[in-house]
């Protein structure tokens, strides 16, 4: 309802008014909407127009709009006011009926909750204060480098230089401005005249990048960003033709770009530090920018006013002129790729310029003619500096280079992958708007196509596209990224590039890469047998696409393409005459066996028993999996173990569905299984925001969350409670695999210490055990503050499967018990050592993302299955078996699912069943987009860039290839500027300008937890004591010292440790989130598996936890097997290797360094193992009875 204001005071703002309206209608007395009782009531939401004063200025008419949501609101606000009369400011506010509101703005006021006006009123202050802009006259890029360093370690470190590698004035035929754009975060320099050029262009800089400013004068004012990556840089259209509607003239007016000009182009991939020459006004600048800095909300230590003695000098260096790039790239060319890779690494990564490159070089190529380096030598040393040379400050490049080169040694090349582990060590490159970022060698997940090369490894690179901060690219609604991200993007995946005197191009991309905006490159190259082996070649024999539909679907040749490239272990060959393709059960588009076939209890054996030798896992210490996900030639999905097939006489061992059938592929005699994942153990299931609103609207209550959570902080807050409760939060949040950190506790306790001291039990708790359970505690913390993820009781996140029943009766079989329609088969074993535990009741099944209610379904878990029938499924353990009757598949409700390797949530926590119930959506698969030719690699480059460009929920996009029109789709958009609490970000403290309160859970339980990071504490700072005194070892000596080898010398300990400290330097340097130069992962988080640093977009925390995980757990197991290799080493091999391990135990409690704590977790974990070997651990102590 509109009601008309008049006799408003002629001074006042809408702020006031709103201030004394308020006052009224959020009385008791008009029924706040409260939504549960663990919020605040939520008032009800009003706006204020008042109209402008027709003498102009900032005053009104003393006239305006009163809007309220309702017309039952706005009635009784009338008759509020004629009874208690209004004054504002003494004076008498009359209040008339004037309509119906427009349904918009009614439906607007009535969803959204009322913000304080003094959060408004404060950011349009903000606005004001910042609205003021800066005249500038020069634009310069350069680097900063140091022209000297210290001598000695008393001399001071002098200031950088400054070296102007670009420039162009814009105070005599253009004009330049500085300006803040808060909301935005943004300091942005607007260049161009709108008076003489079409087209502008702007740089921004986003606050989070900013490290330091300095600020000060040299002749004119100058201002230096000092960013930790480059800068936004956008093109705008000065002329663009007006329409007078707001939201359409602010559509894509800025595109994005790549630089300035050719110029800036040539330079801007290694300098990319802004300098700016300001306009010298009658005001201090300096101070004055300083101030409009403060008041924006950066750190005052940012900003650096300097003087004569911290002034930042600038010279022209052209350390990157073309021509010095150029001659450098051709000496890059002459050495062999691992060393020029790492050069060019140097270069790229900005950590050399060309000087020091060029002195550098010479040093290289001295060593590559002596016969005593290798290329192997050569390639890990400068991997090793360039790890260094990112925290080494005090010394000069080639100081460092000379330091790392002593202590390197051969023993010091890179980490050993032993063919058949699944991993190799890929090079990887990442192109963002302005440059290529180069990392590795370092271990990946190999596939298919990687495995059919091995002896090329150093051919094929990882390449992401990604925005300078290294995240996914992101558009404002103004810009427009599409023809930028064709130019980039496109032109380098239909060109490929140039690197280290190699040639690469494009070959294809795994799904789960895709997401990641991840492709696979290759250098073409002769093969022994093959000959010449390009991309185009390998394209062609992974399967038979000629005259087939599918050539004609760009997407969808890719994503069968995909299926080669996928990250797979390998595992066992069959016989073509052992398996066989059968028919699905079901119809159209709901097929109940969508994407999942069978194998033989007996080949799942084998399978499982390579998979162990492969990854260094014990059998016996994991419950076999009853279903794999596999790629098998042409063929993708999920095979459940049928113990029938062993029954059968024709030999069958593997049946495939027709729905798994993607592509065909030449007949071979064998072919192998590769497994893209292995379902061994039951998932924990948890919440997430998504399945969290769902659930709400769904009539779960709130207090039902929020019981949860604070059931999940107490978890976690007993890590230090004991050794088990330690064990058991690792365990629950996949905390500590890398180091086998959980197995490790189990075993120390099996000694019976514990973490604290208590009663005849020694405790074994040190400082470094204190800070991975600090860093595991706010890992868990943060994710369930940010991510509102919640472990569900009673609840496991499984893979689906479909009951075999139907199948097996319509070939005849009789007495088949067969799921009903809604109903579920869940059978849980955590370890061999428990019992399994069959769920049983009513219970609720969904799958990640959850976008509609009925993506939620009710179903019932039929416990243990009848035995007096023949039950198909009867055996399958941390699996979820579905029904194959009915209407539809449960699985194609359920978010368009099917069961090609689609994990589901079960839950039977009585509180978060669902008290509605909503139909499943339809989720019918759109028509693929098809061409009237044979698709080319550049269609598939062209549909990479358009996924990039809207990536959106839609999973199936890369499969259909339909596009969302971003253009001319109308978007959503926010109904108001504020955001919900629970969306503050996680990299820096939310302004409170820019969020509101949530009355939904998600603000409820985001509001209910807060914790502050850590600090974390020196690790090698207890007290010395000396080698084998603590309580582990002296729990270990008498079962250790029995085996010892006396003969045996570990000489070559000292450079295992080395080794393995470099390695783990690199990997924290390397495995980080930001590009800050010395940023740095510390140990403990790479033993417990996470990182810690800010950021704000999950996948890429995800993506970048991964790598590392995977590099860790690498690592171990390299430095594992140069103690010993227990898959192949006899009783003598194993003693010896138990006295090494015992050697390097007492080795890193007797020294003080880093990386020593985390190699003696290694050590003590061989020594356990070694035990086992030799006949188990059994504790004899005379002060602790055994049991």
């Amino acid at each position: 309802m509109d009601v008309r204001i008049l006799n408003v005071p002629r001074d006042v703002n809408e702020w006031t008014v709103t201030r004394s309206i308020a006052t009224v209608v959020h009385r008791p007395e008009f029924t706040p909407r409260r939504r549960n009782e663990h919020v605040v009531a939520r008032p009800i939401n009003f706006k204020i127009k008042l109209n402008p004063s027709k003498a102009g200025g900032v005053g009104n008419d003393g006239s305006g709009t009163l809007t309220l949501p309702t017309w039952e609101i706005g009635l009784k606000f009338l008759k509020w006011v004629e009874d208690e009369p209004l004054r504002i400011e003494g004076k008498r506010v009359k209040f008339r009926q004037s309509g119906g509101a427009r349904l918009y703005d009614a439906a607007t006021l009535d969803k959204t909750p009322y913000t304080s006006p003094d959060i408004e009123e404060e950011h349009q202050q903000k606005l004001w204060d910042l609205s003021e802009k800066f005249r500038v006259n020069t634009v310069q890029f350069g680097v900063f480098y140091r022209p000297s360093y210290p001598s000695n370690d008393r001399e001071p470190l002098k200031p950088r230089a400054y070296s102007i590698e670009w420039e162009r004035r814009y105070d005599i035929d253009s004009q330049g401005w500085l300006s803040f754009e808060y909301d935005h975060k943004v300091i942005r320099i607007t260049l161009g005249s709108e008076m003489n050029d079409h087209v502008g262009s702007s740089i921004a800089i986003s606050f989070a990048n900013i490290q330091k400013i300095a600020v000060g004068y040299d002749g004119d004012p100058y201002i230096c960003f000092d960013t930790f990556t480059p800068p936004i840089f956008e093109e705008i259209d000065f002329h663009r033709t007006l329409t007078g509607d707001k939201e359409k003239d602010g559509r894509k007016y800025r595109r994005r770009i790549g630089s300035l000009n050719e110029g800036h182009r040539n330079v801007a991939p290694y300098a990319y530090h802004l300098r700016l020459l300001v306009y010298n006004g009658s005001f201090d600048m300096p101070a004055r920018f300083k101030e409009m800095c403060k008041i924006a909300g950066l750190a005052e230590n940012i900003v650096i006013l300097c003087d004569w003695r911290n002034k930042v000098d600038a010279y022209r260096r052209d350390f990157f002129a073309p021509k010095r790039l150029y001659k450098l790239q051709q000496e890059f060319r002459r050495l062999p790729w691992s060393i020029a890779f790492q050069l060019e690494s140097l270069l790229h990564n900005c950590l050399l310029h060309t000087d020091d490159l060029c002195t550098l070089l010479k040093q290289v190529q001295v060593m590559c003619k002596c016969p005593d380096y290798g290329e192997e030598h050569i390639g890990g040393l400068l991997r090793i500096f360039h790890e260094k040379l990112q925290v080494c400050s005090r010394q000069s490049p080639l100081k460092c280079f000379e330091e790392v080169s002593q202590n390197f040694t051969k023993s010091n090349v890179a980490l050993t992958l032993p063919r058949g582990t699944g991993n190799f060590l890929c090079y990887h490159v990442t192109f963002t708007p302005t440059r290529m970022v180069l990392e590795g060698p370092y271990p990946t997940q190999s596939n298919r196509v990687i495995r059919m090369y091995e002896d090329y490894l150093d051919r094929f690179v990882r390449v992401d596209f990604r925005d300078e901060d290294r995240l996914q690219y992101r558009w404002d609604r103004e810009v427009d990224g599409t023809t930028f991200l064709d130019q980039r993007v496109g032109g380098i995946l239909r060109g490929g590039f140039e690197l280290a005197g190699r040639s690469f191009e494009f070959l294809a991309y795994s799904s789960s890469a895709l997401r990641e905006h991840s492709v696979w490159f290759m250098s073409p190259f002769y093969h022994s047998q093959k000959g010449p082996v390009n991309a185009e070649f390998i394209r062609n024999n992974l399967g038979n696409f000629q005259d087939t539909k599918l050539l004609r679907q760009p997407s969808k040749y890719a994503a069968r393409l995909a299926q080669a490239f996928t990250a797979t272990d390998p595992s066992v060959k069959i016989r073509n005459t052992e398996w066989e393709e059968v028919d699905d059960l079901g119809q159209q588009p709901y097929l109940f066996t969508d994407g999942v076939g069978t194998i033989a209890k007996s080949l799942g054996d084998k399978i499982w028993a390579t998979l162990c030798a492969g990854r260094g896992v014990r059998r016996e210490g994991t419950v076999q999996p009853s279903a794999y996900q596999i790629r098998f030639l042409g063929y993708k999905g999920v095979v459940g173990v049928d113990e029938q097939l062993d029954k059968l006489s024709s030999g069958i061992r593997m049946r495939l569905r027709k729905s798994m059938n993607k592509f065909a592929v030449s007949e071979a005699e064998e072919a192998e299984i590769e497994i893209a994942q292995s379902f061994e153990r039951p998932n924990t299931c948890y919440l997430n925001r998504p399945l969290i609103m769902i659930l709400e609207d769904l009539g779960v209550r709130v207090d039902s969350f929020k019981r949860l959570q604070e059931d999940e902080i107490a978890e976690a807050r007993t890590i230090n409670d004991s050794s088990a409760q330690f064990r058991k939060v690792l365990v629950a949040h996949s905390l500590g695999r890398s180091y086998r950190l959980p197995d490790l506790l189990s075993k120390i306790e099996g000694l019976k210490l514990d973490l604290q001291a208590r009663q005849a039990i020694p405790g074994f708790d040190n400082r470094f055990i204190r800070q991975i359970r600090r860093v595991s505690m706010l890992d868990i913390l943060r994710d369930i503050k940010h991510n509102a993820r919640l472990r569900v009781p009673e609840s496991y996140l499984l893979v689906g499967v479909a009951d075999e029943g139907p199948a097996y009766q319509a070939a005849g079989m009789e007495n088949v018990y067969t799921l009903p329609d809604g109903h579920i088969f869940v059978c849980i074993q955590e370890s061999p050592d428990e019992k399994p535990v069959w769920l049983e009741g009513s219970c609720s099944i969904s799958r990640s993302p959850v976008v509609h209610p009925g993506d939620v379904q009710r179903v019932r878990a039929i416990g243990k299955p009848p035995e007096n029938m023949v039950c198909l499924f009867a055996h399958m353990k941390n699996v979820v078996v579905l029904p194959s009757v009915g209407p539809r598949s449960l699985a194609s409700k359920l978010g368009g699912g099917d069961l090609d390797g689609d994990q589901f949530s079960v839950i039977l926590y009585e509180p978060l069943l669902p008290s509605d119930a909503e139909d499943a959506a339809n989720y019918e698969h759109a028509e693929t987009r098809t061409i009237e030719r044979d698709s080319t690699v550049e269609d598939i480059c062209d549909f990479i860039v358009e996924y990039i460009n809207s990536d959106v929920l839609a999973v199936d996009y890369p499969k259909q290839g339909n596009k969302v029109d971003i253009d001319n789709d109308r978007l959503p958009r926010t109904l108001i500027r504020c955001k919900p609490d629970w969306h503050g970000a996680e990299v820096v403290s939310p302004r409170k300008t820019d969020y509101y309160e949530s009355d939904r859970a998600l603000g409820v339980l985001y509001r209910s937890i807060t914790f502050e990071d850590p600090e974390i504490e020196p690790v090698n700072q207890d007290g010395q004591q000396p080698p084998l005194t603590d309580p582990i070892s002296l729990r270990l000596e008498g079962l250790v010292k029995p085996h010892l080898n006396p003969g045996l010398r570990p000489d070559g300990l000292l450079e295992i440790f080395k080794r393995y400290v470099e390695e783990l330097n690199y990997i924290c340097a390397t495995h980080v989130l930001s590009s800050t130069s010395g940023n740095r992962l510390s140990e403990a988080e790479i033993v417990a598996g996470t990182i810690l640093a800010k950021c704000s977009q999950k996948r890429w925390r995800k993506d970048r936890t991964f790598r590392m995980r995977l590099h860790a757990s690498t690592l171990v197991r390299d430095i594992q097997r140069q103690f010993v290799d227990l898959s192949t080493a006899n009783r003598e091999q194993i003693v010896d290797g138990l006295s090494t391990a015992w050697a390097a135990w007492e080795y890193s409690q007797r020294i003080q360094a880093f990386g020593a704590s985390s190699f003696g977790l290694i050590a003590l974990g061989v020594i356990f193992d070694c035990l086992d070997k030799l006949g188990g651990v059994e504790v004899r102590s005379p002060d602790v009875e055994t049991e």
